[in-house]
């Protein structure tokens, strides 16, 4: 058995900008709920990079000047901060963190008084407060909301921290190289479902919070090993390489892709190697070689193998997919 042909897509908002003046900073943040003031006499310099759906957002931002931030947290989202491991500290709510293995945490609405410095770093991930009951049900984490609320930060391990910045940074970095900023039925899911449990169930061990029903172990690498396939197609990783990465024998990869998906750990990353390429293709116009240059970008090293089953799968040539000019 293979994998469903479903390649339906749905776009999300990719915002990626640097901005090196205090005044262009300043305008952009207006209609933010934080006030930004500059503390020291530096050139200003900032990024962000953030991939925005209406469940979640994930987040980058860098700051390189010393800043004063007051303001309010958005109403309708729960936010969680992870430090850069390079990052340096973040006073917030009037205490400084510890390490950059510290989580700030942003509960709706919530009053901020925070003062970060030059080589500011982190990541972020929002959750929408509506899908964040939906998840802290189903993993029943009845009380971390109530929790939560009564905190501003957890202090995570070094190991957790660095599990965290890892799945965010190659989320954004598998975002930011779509010429298509669209993510597939497939993609989607994980993203909604992984990368919230997985901070859930970190968080959840910190806080003392019910797990009798969240996710195994087990069960989170799995989707942890999927989740990889996904933001790591530019590499030539392959079956045995995943397994051994996540301590898994190929016999139980396979196995999990058969009782989960119906379908071969192989066969999957074929399927999101072959949605990589037309998703490329489509944005390209025709040159010579260019199909060929593609495919292989994305481990396809065959080109007779590689045009078979792209026909096979998408009921069309390469060459039918990409603009003719």
């Amino acid at each position: 058995m293979t994998i469903k042909n479903d390649t339906d897509q749905e776009p999300f908002v990719w915002i990626d900008f640097e901005i090196k003046d205090w005044d262009t900073f300043a305008q952009i943040v207006h209609s933010w709920e934080i006030d930004f003031f500059q503390l020291d006499g530096a050139n200003f310099y900032s990024r962000l990079r953030q991939l925005i759906l209406p469940e979640i957002q994930v987040a980058h931002t860098h700051f390189d000047c010393h800043l004063d931030q007051n303001g309010y947290s958005p109403a309708d989202m729960w936010t969680f901060v992870v430090m850069d491991e390079n990052s340096s500290m973040f006073k917030f709510q009037h205490t400084p963190t510890q390490s950059t293995s510290t989580m700030v945490i942003y509960s709706p609405g919530q009053a901020i008084n925070g003062v970060s410095y030059a080589g500011f770093h982190i990541y972020t991930l929002s959750i929408h407060k509506t899908y964040f009951q939906t998840l802290t049900q189903a993993l029943g984490l009845n009380e971390i909301e109530e929790k939560l609320s009564q905190i501003d930060r957890v202090e995570l391990t070094l190991t957790q921290a660095d599990s965290l910045r890892s799945q965010l940074k190659d989320i954004l970095d598998d975002a930011a190289s779509l010429k298509q900023k669209v993510i597939s039925t497939e993609g989607k899911k994980l993203l909604l479902n992984f990368i919230p449990m997985k901070f859930l169930k970190e968080i959840g061990t910190q806080v003392g919070c019910a797990e009798e029903k969240i996710v195994q172990e087990k069960d989170m690498l799995f989707m942890e090993a999927r989740a990889y396939m996904h933001t790591h197609l530019h590499e030539p990783i392959s079956i045995e390489q995943i397994a051994k990465k996540f301590n898994f024998s190929e016999r139980s990869l396979r196995y999990y892709f058969q009782e989960e998906l119906n379908t071969s750990p192989k066969q999957y990353l074929t399927v999101l190697r072959l949605i990589k390429v037309r998703d490329t293709l489509k944005a390209l116009d025709y040159t010579k070689g260019i199909i060929e240059e593609t495919a292989r970008r994305f481990g396809f090293n065959h080109m007779g193998q590689f045009s078979k089953a792209y026909k096979l799968f998408f009921g069309e040539l390469p060459s039918v997919t990409i603009r003719q000019v």
